[in-house]
């Protein structure tokens, strides 16, 4: 699963194709090695990039510029492929948050792979990582313990001020959003509404594949209506005639051959 996709387009072909990306220098026109799912390796170029959190089967492995040629053409990749550069994942984040001095912490949900803690003069600040978004929690004031790492964390979002972000189809790096709030929080700013407004969706579908899931439902009620209305009512297939049958599921099948 990568949370940047990149769609590529081959150098032989019109067709664009989403691919897995973990890197945030990638830029449109930029030309990269693609691995497609079968292994095969391919030169693809950039056309652009989407904060999507989806598993695809192909993915980018390193510019072109990075890799080289063997004597009998064949591509040979710079070592570390697949090339991870900036906070692209979720693990360059989490390494990123504990860099800037947050402690890591047990969650007491298992939605949560990651829950990191932070006290500042006054508030104490919870980040919450999910498999497909971020949450943040702030509460007011400071506990006379001080945090210890993986101690056992409240994951409860009932108390607090709290934010859920999604990873699917924000407009920014939300990796990156994040850690400009753990700046600011650790600056002691006081006015923090900015990253409490919710960013992402938690369908990650794009509009056009939300357009053809509608299409194909709209097309099943279709079927279902003609089924219920030539049913005698057992669930069996009923006949249309010229030799084809509905089934009950609203297929259409020739079930003499």
């Amino acid at each position: 699963m990568s949370y940047i996709i990149a769609f590529v387009k081959f150098l032989d072909a019109t067709k664009i194709f989403p691919v897995e990306c973990f890197r945030t220098d990638l830029a449109p026109n930029d030309q990269v090695i693609v691995r497609l799912g079968s292994g095969e390796l391919r030169h693809a170029l950039v056309v652009q990039k989407k904060y999507l959190n989806w598993d695809c089967k192909g993915r980018v492995e390193c510019k072109a510029s990075e890799a080289s040629e063997s004597s009998i053409g064949e591509t040979i990749l710079p070592r570390g492929c697949p090339i991870i550069s900036g906070i692209a994942t979720p693990t360059a984040f989490v390494s990123a948050v504990r860099d800037m001095g947050w402690i890591p912490q047990k969650a007491s949900q298992r939605m949560y792979r990651n829950v990191l803690a932070r006290a500042n003069e006054t508030r104490t600040a919870y980040i919450f990582v999910r498999r497909n978004g971020i949450d943040i929690k702030v509460v007011e004031g400071v506990a006379d313990e001080v945090l210890r790492p993986y101690g056992l964390c409240n994951s409860s979002l009932s108390e607090g001020r709290v934010v859920r972000h999604s990873l699917a189809h924000t407009t920014f790096n939300l990796f990156e959003g994040v850690l400009r709030f753990c700046k600011s929080f650790d600056g002691n700013e006081t006015d923090l509404d900015r990253y409490f407004v919710a960013v992402g969706d938690s369908d990650k579908r794009t509009e056009e594949l939300k357009a053809i899931s509608k299409a194909r439902k709209s097309q099943r009620s279709e079927m279902q209506d003609i089924y219920d209305a030539c049913s005698d009512g057992s669930g069996g297939p009923t006949y249309l005639g010229d030799g084809m049958w509905i089934t009950s599921g609203g297929r259409i099948d020739d079930l003499g051959r």
